[in-house]
């Protein structure tokens, strides 16, 4: 699958000042929500440098457009009936700390989301797969990692929480640049015929 990264459309960062960890806690929160709002794919990040607080901003971060869902069918059809798993990212967070000496910035990131167990699945453990991709802005790719999700339905459950995090990326900075050069983006990663999917059918949250 091909993405065009330089046209993807996402929100951007906002730095605070809790650690990753309470981040994540909160964001995992929301994913229970069925407001909009919920999944509506928000980056949040966190700066350090070498010990201590910065100004100077994480990369900006957020989900590929169309990439924030997956539906995948048991290949007989796509109705309801034929449904194996949806799923859907949520939030995604950040922490980065600069290393001046290196001249690199190590970004620490996680995302999470829900998944809906479909009336065609044969087996209550399931597997996504999921990407983190490094952009500079406005250009080319930089980097992009595959990550897989393995989701377990523990007994009548329908619907799991999943959290994926994604440790000690470096990229290197230099001159008066710093971590906006960047785009990290996140999504699962799909075949033409799911982006096809999620570009056509309007999405329905998971409830």
């Amino acid at each position: 699958m091909t993405m065009q990264f330089q046209t993807a459309s996402f929100l951007p960062a906002r730095r605070v000042r809790p650690v990753l960890a309470a981040l994540l806690l909160s964001a995992m929160a929301l994913t229970g929500c069925t407001s909009e709002q919920a999944f509506s794919a928000i980056g949040i990040g966190s700066t350090t440098e070498e010990g201590g607080t910065t100004d100077r901003p994480c990369p900006t971060v957020g989900v590929l457009n169309g990439t924030d869902h997956l539906t995948l069918f048991n290949g007989r059809g796509k109705d309801l009936t034929d449904v194996v798993l949806r799923a859907e990212i949520a939030r995604v967070v950040t922490k980065c700390e600069y290393n001046a000496s290196e001249s690199t910035i190590s970004v620490d990131l996680a995302f999470n989301g829900i998944a809906e167990i479909g009336p065609a699945a044969q087996s209550r453990t399931q597997t996504v797969t999921t990407f983190v991709a490094v952009t500079r802005r406005f250009g080319a790719k930089v980097k992009k990692q595959l990550y897989e999700v393995p989701l377990v339905f523990e007994g009548a459950s329908r619907q799991v929480q999943f959290l994926k995090t994604i440790e000690g990326t470096q990229i290197p900075y230099g001159g008066d640049a710093d971590g906006r050069i960047y785009e990290i983006l996140v999504g699962f990663q799909l075949t033409p015929e799911q982006l096809d999917y999620n570009r056509k059918v309007p999405r329905v949250p998971i409830r």
